[in-house]
This record gives structure tokens, C-alpha cells and sequence, in this order.
């Protein structure tokens, strides 16, 4: 597992020492995030991938939320792969890309979260758009599942304004991306976006 640094700003830093720690969060969030087409349904605003890609990248240096990237290994093994009861392998489906890894990929994560004594919802809503699954069990923050690619703005969206979730991104069957956003009090972005849409 391979987990990023939680910044937190607590104290001043010279300009360049946080534009350099910006910089180091936005390649990491641009070389991880797979992004899907962009329509203007999902974003009306078109603020360009890298103005958004800044934008949560100083959220994470500055504490608002957390950001780390889970790997197994090796490298084809799945999260979400399940040993048989009597504590056997099962054989190895074949590897499967695009549409169909897609619906694969969200039926094996729906299943692990049930069997584990969760309730899984398919598409819930969130602030903006829909997440593929809404994971929930009384007393634990909601999860909320994007398998595959992403709208940049719609992850922006929802990081900024909806509180006390976890995020995770499944952009492969080895790699996961995860956002830890904590209770928060209404910011700047919530009134702007009041006066936008």
C-alpha cells in the first residue's frame, strides 16, 4: 500500500516551498485519476484540467481533505477477489477491459461490501452527478465507489462542497484511489457556487 503524505499548512511556508508541494500533488493526482469526456452536462463551467487538478491539489496540502493511492500486488491481483469458503482459490476469470471490466469490476466491489455487512446503493446521487456505487453502514462515514474513468469536474465539485464522505476511485483492478473529506463548515466555494448555478 502506498499511501501519500497528509499535509496540513498549519504554518506559513515561503511562496515557493508551497507552489512546489502544489505542484508535487498535481502530478500525482494527473498521472493517477483516469479522466473520462467531458460533456456540458458535466461541467458547465469549463474551468480546464489543470485549473481543477490545482484546485484539489491545494485542498489536500492545505488539510481540507486527504488524498493516498492503495497498490496490490502483484500487479493483476484483485481487491476484490475472494477465496473460497473452504479457503481455496478460486480459478482466475479472464482479465476483461472497457464496458464489460466495468460492470465486472462493479458487481465483485457491490458484492465484497454486501457479503461484508454493508448496504450498497447503484448510482446514488451526490452534490454533482452520481457516483457507480454508495456504500453505507450506520456509525461509519459514507463511501462513495467511481469505477473506472472520472469527471475531473464532478470529483472537484463534490470534494469542495459535500462533507464527511470517503471518495474511492477504481481505476484498475490493482490501484485505488481514495479522498478522506472530514466534517466541514460551509466555505467559500459553497457561496460562490450559490451565485453560479
Amino acid at each position: 500500500m502506498t499511501s501519500r503524505n497528509y499535509n496540513k499548512l498549519g504554518h506559513s511556508l515561503p511562496w515557493d516551498e508551497v507552489e512546489k508541494q502544489i505542484y508535487k500533488e498535481k502530478n500525482w493526482l494527473q498521472n493517477v485519476i483516469d479522466l473520462s469526456l467531458v460533456s456540458k452536462e458535466d461541467a458547465p463551467v469549463d474551468f480546464g484540467k489543470d485549473s481543477l487538478f490545482r484546485e484539489i491539489a491545494i485542498s489536500i496540502i492545505s488539510g481540507k481533505f486527504a488524498a493516498r493511492e492503495i497498490s496490490r500486488s502483484p500487479a493483476l491481483s484483485s481487491f476484490w477477489y475472494k477465496a473460497r469458503k473452504d479457503g481455496r482459490r478460486l480459478k482466475r476469470p479472464k482479465m476483461r477491459h472497457g464496458q464489460e471490466w466495468h460492470r465486472d469490476t462493479m458487481q465483485k466491489i457491490e458484492d465484497y461490501f454486501v457479503y461484508s455487512g454493508y448496504e450498497v446503493d447503484r448510482e446514488p446521487n451526490l452534490y454533482w452527478g452520481r457516483a457507480d456505487l454508495g456504500v453505507y453502514k450506520g456509525g461509519e462515514k459514507d463511501l462513495f465507489v467511481e469505477v473506472g474513468t472520472t469527471s475531473l469536474f464532478k470529483l472537484w465539485i463534490n470534494l469542495e462542497v459535500m462533507e464527511n464522505f470517503d471518495y474511492l476511485i477504481v481505476p484498475s483492478d490493482s490501484r485505488l484511489i481514495e479522498f478522506l473529506v472530514p466534517p466541514h463548515k460551509m466555505s467559500a466555494v459553497d457561496k460562490k457556487l450559490g451565485k453560479l448555478f
